[in-house]
């Protein structure tokens, strides 16, 4: 931490408070799933429509988001998706029926979607290079913060007294923890712009269809719905699938899963540790945690039969593997297009692209579970586990048709 200036490490501060506080407004929805289910006398699949209708406007609003990020200010977009959230969470607990419920969570979606790509940008701006891989996985530290405190509070709120209650106070508790960093962030505007200004990046961006078809961002992508289909689907499953699969309660679940985000820690310095031992190759790096996930995959079925203990192991494993992908996917990746002027562009469509794999996770999984059972859905975070490692390896090994392509000078009001 040393290392970084003054400057930077406020930025970083800020950054990780920001998004740890949106998490809050995120992952409240997983312990109240069957609660919700239960009052509104709905299945699975369809309660399971929740989680999917605040990941795809997340997924779309991703990839304007990281439009918007090269032109606006970053603490503006910032302040706007995370109080808006605040106060759409805030509303989601008088809700009378549930179809208001999906709009709430569309809503949701495209609000939390102004918050990310603004993070990188300024990373990838205001961040020396010595110091910007070490803030990448530091920033990925806030998913489990925010996700303890999402789980914790939501989950024991929903067991003690009910879910809305638990999503009024999620809202509030949001929007006083992230407001202050924000306006925090507001302060150092000025400084930030003047520190751009020295900053060497370059002024003409690649067009879009460039940089789908001449670089292996498509590659990338593909590997970024597996990523999210299998981390989010055990984020929103998790407290279901062990009371199917354990006959646990929903407070007994509720603790257990406690240890995931826990546990998701060892996954991101796994995968920090794996970074540094194949010398920063990002793309071997996500090749060899999307294996190790496919092989925990294959043997979360037969360890639900053997007991709790052995399921548990294995689902943190999955978890935590994802976890371990998350910084290198949404981050670093992103860092591979700075040449072409599209850092924000990249990220964003790459973490719109988890936000679609989650969206799928979110009602596909609930069919399979209700149509089939669990092991469908444990074969399935397999298969697209084992995709996305092929991918990754492609991505790696692949070869653009020219060494050197130019591409017209569109200046950043432009796409």
């Amino acid at each position: 931490m040393k290392r970084y200036s003054k400057t930077e490490l406020r930025l970083l501060i800020c950054c990780f408070i920001t998004y740890t506080a949106t998490y809050i407004s995120r992952c409240n929805l997983a312990p109240s799933l069957d609660a919700i289910a239960s009052t509104f006398h709905v299945t699975t699949a369809t309660v399971g429509l929740l989680p999917t209708c605040f990941a795809l406007p997340y997924a779309a609003g991703q990839a304007v988001s990281g439009w918007l990020a090269d032109r606006l200010p970053a603490p503006r977009m910032m302040l706007i998706g995370l109080l808006g959230s605040a106060i759409v969470n805030m509303l989601f607990s008088v809700c009378p029926v549930f179809t208001l419920l999906l709009i709430l969570c569309f809503i949701n979606g495209l609000l939390q979607s102004l918050i990310w790509t603004p993070i990188i940008r300024i990373m990838a701006i205001h961040f020396r290079e010595e110091v910007r891989n070490h803030a990448a996985f530091f920033m990925s530290l806030s998913l489990i913060f925010g996700y303890l405190l999402a789980w914790a509070l939501s989950g024991f709120l929903t067991s003690q007294l009910h879910w809305r209650v638990a999503f009024l106070i999620s809202g509030i508790v949001t929007a006083a923890i992230g407001m202050p960093a924000i306006l925090s962030m507001r302060r150092l505007a000025v400084q930030m712009q003047t520190q751009s200004h020295h900053q060497e990046h370059p002024d003409i961006q690649a067009p879009a269809r460039h940089m789908l078809l001449h670089t292996n961002l498509l590659l990338i992508l593909i590997a970024c719905f597996g990523n999210g289909y299998v981390r989010d689907g055990i984020m929103n499953w998790a407290t279901k699938l062990l009371m199917d699969t354990q006959n646990l309660d929903l407070n007994s679940a509720v603790g257990i899963i406690l240890i995931i985000p826990a546990v998701n820690y060892l996954g991101i310095q796994l995968g920090s540790l794996v970074f540094h031992i194949v010398r920063n190759n990002v793309y071997l790096s996500c090749a060899i945690l999307f294996a190790l996930c496919t092989g925990f995959c294959m043997v979360l079925g037969p360890a639900t039969r053997l007991g709790l203990v052995p399921c548990i192991l294995v689902l943190v494993f999955i978890s935590a593997m994802s976890y371990g992908l998350n910084p290198l996917l949404t981050t670093l990746l992103p860092m591979i297009f700075r040449p072409q002027n599209r850092i924000a562009f990249a990220a964003g469509l790459m973490d719109a692209m988890v936000y679609v794999g989650s969206a799928f996770s979110g009602f596909f999984a609930g069919y399979l579970s209700d149509s089939f059972d669990w092991n469908a859905v444990f074969f399935s975070w397999a298969l697209f586990s084992l995709l996305s490692t092929i991918t990754m390896v492609c991505a790696w090994h692949f070869i653009p048709r020219r060494k050197h392509i130019r591409f017209p000078s569109h200046r950043s009001g432009e796409s």
